[in-house]
């Protein structure tokens, strides 16, 4: 290159204390840009020069590069996507990257210079901010084509211009004079009066004490000793009291070894730190989400072998067990495990409807006394069975019929009763339960104690969590699911609840909730469950059809309708249930939703469009699918009522007598 000496070479352009603010700039442009680096280029026939460079990676010693692979410079690209594979090349080759975006070309004293900027690989040159790109350039203009002294005014209001968008101020340390400059920006920052002068120790004392104050003061004396710049996200406390995170930026002027100048930029970078915090926060959050949940699925895998070998221990038992009495007992175990299993299920689809934010409440009338009983009913054998004596107190009058979810509040007396017993081994369980009538709103309130081995303050507070039932060196609260008192949280939070916890390690829990419910206005007669049939209503005859694409399922169902002497036909999918729907008006088809050939959903709409239902019959869905969606479309199809796998004998009856009443009283008008 015939008139390549540097910055010399053009200082008619480009004088020396311009040269230190275009490196100056060209800092504070990759700052406010966040960018990589930032390079400006001469540009002549034969070479291309690098002027100056900030944050650059470019290969070491490499001044003079070959000239762009163009026709002429007015076809440089403005970003990378837009340049050919060959420059993409020579920019990979000589300034180390293949992305790019450039400033506008300036022509000066003959030759054309121009701006690059090289962003870190997680940003897009389509995310950079071309307004203060603009701005970059502008100030460069100004250096470049104007006289520093009859230009300084432009350049400061430019500058300052720049600052105020980015949000970036710059400073200066004179060791040799011992001062110190802000730029009003930096003040902004500080938020001080623009007539503050700081010195060392007031500046540093901003930061935070304690970490931050001890980093800065590390790195500004590492920095005069060695001269290696420094880079660091720091908190600050300004003049007013308010903590912001601030991005610092030093660099060093050694002269003989010896530092004589600090300089640098100083950013308030508060909301991408806040937003930085909120991300790492919801990453371990992730983390930690996906860790639980992983080991809530090894616990069910472990905890579902149990009931499923009782399951199929008694029943491969029972195959060639010949004595009635054992058979007997053979029996109710497998159904004792059975009930284990399904109840396993049904925490681990109740916990799943919590966490995916599909948990909803039910509300309807109910007999408070009778839903108490019934559950301190089935704890009574279970206590015995390990010695445990059960009290109970069950203040409740015997005609209170309550409006709430009686089966999630249900949920609630047996999972805590069920937590109280599981988890004593000796002693007693005490249960008490009563209607609060003291507000305007009554309430069910229940009092479980119990004499087993406590709990520490720690445990406590992590007892609504799922897996968590104690410290992890107690063993005996470290089994089962972990999915009960978990349940039992969310559900007197949805209700507007409360429930809390008295416990000490080794001296026994009382738990007690309180559950918001409204007076029913109905009667025991209307309200009650409808569980015996009448004798005189079963010789009423009933036609029946059982729908599913399961033969086993099929066989339970009509096992259960032959304990009333009702046989029912059957059908494998949705178009077979039509053709004998339409040769036999059925009083009730018991229709499942998912099957082959056609779902039930079609199939009950066919058969109650075309009239192939008795008048008096029900359409009953009998599915495993439970969600909200799920009854919304048996719904919206026709069908009368909904019955969830597995089924329950008095479901079934509840059904078969309200149809046989309906019958009855047809049959009586004629």
């Amino acid at each position: 290159m015939s008139d390549s000496v540097g910055i010399s070479g053009v200082e008619s352009a480009v004088k020396r204390s311009q040269s230190e603010r275009i490196e100056h700039l060209l800092q504070l442009g990759c700052a406010s840009l966040g960018t990589l680096q930032g390079v400006l280029l001469r540009i002549s026939d034969d070479f291309t020069e690098v002027i100056a460079r900030a944050n650059a990676s470019l290969p070491p010693q490499l001044t003079l590069i070959p000239d762009f692979p163009l026709v002429n410079v007015m076809a440089l690209p403005q970003r990378h996507f837009d340049a050919s594979e060959e420059f993409k090349h020579w920019t990979h080759l000589y300034l180390g990257t293949r992305e790019f975006v450039r400033g506008r070309l300036h022509t000066c004293a003959g030759h054309t210079l121009v701006l690059f900027f090289v962003p870190p690989s997680d940003l897009s040159v389509e995310h950079l901010d071309t307004t203060k790109l603009e701005l970059i350039d502008g100030w460069m203009e100004s250096l470049l084509f104007h006289d520093a002294r009859n230009d300084s005014m432009r350049n400061q209001a430019l500058y300052e211009k720049l600052q105020s968008v980015a949000n970036i101020g710059t400073w200066e340390v004179d060791l040799v004079n011992d001062t110190i400059s802000w730029s009003s920006q930096t003040r902004v920052i500080h938020e001080v009066e623009d007539s503050y002068q700081p010195d060392m120790e007031t500046a540093i004392y901003f930061y935070k004490e304690g970490f931050d104050r001890d980093e800065i003061s590390r790195h500004i004396k590492c920095t005069i000793e060695t001269g290696a710049p420094w880079s660091s996200i720091l908190k600050l406390v300004t003049a007013k009291g308010n903590e912001v995170w601030v991005e610092s930026h030093g660099m060093a002027e050694m002269i003989d070894g010896v530092c004589v100048r600090l300089f640098g930029t100083f950013q308030n970078v508060s909301k991408s730190m806040e937003l930085r915090l909120a991300l790492d926060k919801q990453r371990a959050e992730a983390v930690e989400a996906y860790n639980a949940r992983g080991e809530l699925l090894s616990r069910i895998s472990h905890e579902l072998r149990t009931p499923l070998n009782g399951i199929t221990g008694m029943l491969q038992a029972l195959r060639f067990e010949q004595r009635e009495k054992i058979r007997k007992k053979k029996a109710e175990l497998a159904l004792r495990s059975a009930n284990k299993l399904l109840q396993l299920i049904n925490d681990v689809l109740d916990y799943t409807e919590i966490s995916n934010g599909r948990f909803t409440l039910s509300p309807s009338d109910f007999c408070a006394l009778a839903l108490v009983e019934d559950i301190i009913d089935v704890f009574k054998p279970l206590s015995e069975e390990k010695g445990l004596t059960l009290y109970t107190q069950v203040d409740v009058p015997k005609n209170t019929y309550l409006k709430g979810d009686a089966a999630r509040i249900g949920q609630v007396i047996d999972n805590l009763i069920s937590n109280a017993v599981k988890y004593t081994h000796q002693g007693h369980v005490r249960v008490h339960l009563s209607l609060d009538k003291s507000e305007a709103c009554p309430a069910i309130h229940i009092r479980v104690e119990d004499t087993g081995e406590g709990m520490s303050k720690d445990t406590v507070k992590s007892i609504f969590t799922p897996l968590i039932h104690g410290d992890k060196t107690s063993v005996s609260r470290n089994t089962g699911s972990g999915l009960g008192l978990t349940i039992v949280k969310q559900i007197v939070d949805k209700m507007g609840g409360k429930i809390n916890v008295n416990t000490a390690l080794g001296n026994g829990s009382v738990f007690e909730a309180s559950l918001p419910v409204e007076y029913a206005s109905c009667t025991e007669e209307s309200s009650n469950a409808v569980s015996c049939i009448p004798k005189r209503l079963l010789k009423v005859p009933l036609s029946l059809l059982v729908v599913d694409d399961n033969d086993i399922n099929r066989m339970v169902l009509k096992s259960m309708l032959e304990q009333y002497n009702y046989y029912a036909d059957q059908a494998e999918d949705g178009q077979v249930a039509i053709d004998k729907a339409k040769n036999r008006r059925y009083d009730i088809i018991f229709m499942d939703c998912a099957m082959p050939v056609l779902d039930g959903v079609s199939a009950t709409k066919e058969i109650l469009e075309k009239g192939y239902l008795a008048e008096h019959g029900k359409i009953v869905a009998v599915t495993a699918n439970t969600t909200d969606a799920d009854k919304a479309a048996c719904e919206n199809a026709g069908m009368a009522a909904f019955l969830s796998k597995p089924l329950d004998q008095s479901a079934i009856s509840s059904i078969l007598k309200e149809v046989l009443l309906n019958k009855e009283g047809l049959v009586q008008q004629f």
